[in-house]
């Protein structure tokens, strides 16, 4: 693994140190963390969306986002890139965070094809 990469994990890490108030859930196995980029004249980019540009907690989220990396990166400068495109949906929240939003319960998945003697018996 490259230093970059363990840079990046690091970064993740740290992120997950932010929640989303209003679900619980942290920032990355919410999938509201698209890319973190580490440039040359030390910038850490955090390229990111919130679930709706209309979020009342934005602010926030963000300021908690600059807080921790300046926190663990005080010789950095920490930038915050906010993209609604692609627009965040449910389906980008990881297993990991589906399972904290489900309390650790995971549902069987089932085939419900067949006939309809096939699904009740």
């Amino acid at each position: 693994m490259t230093p970059e990469q363990n840079f990046g994990e690091h970064i993740y890490e740290l992120l997950k140190q932010v929640i989303d108030p209003e679900i619980g859930l942290n920032i990355v196995d919410l999938g509201l963390v698209y890319e973190v980029a580490l440039a040359e004249d030390k910038t850490i980019t955090v390229t990111m969306t919130l679930t709706s540009p209309g979020c009342p907690m934005g602010q926030m989220i963000t300021g908690a986002v600059n807080n921790v990396l300046e926190k663990h990166y005080p010789d950095y400068n920490i930038k915050v890139d906010l993209v609604w495109i692609p627009m965040w949906d449910a389906d980008m929240i990881s297993e990991a965070g589906q399972a904290q939003l489900n309390g650790g319960y995971q549902p069987q998945q089932r085939d419900h094809g067949g006939s309809l003697w096939d699904r009740f018996f």
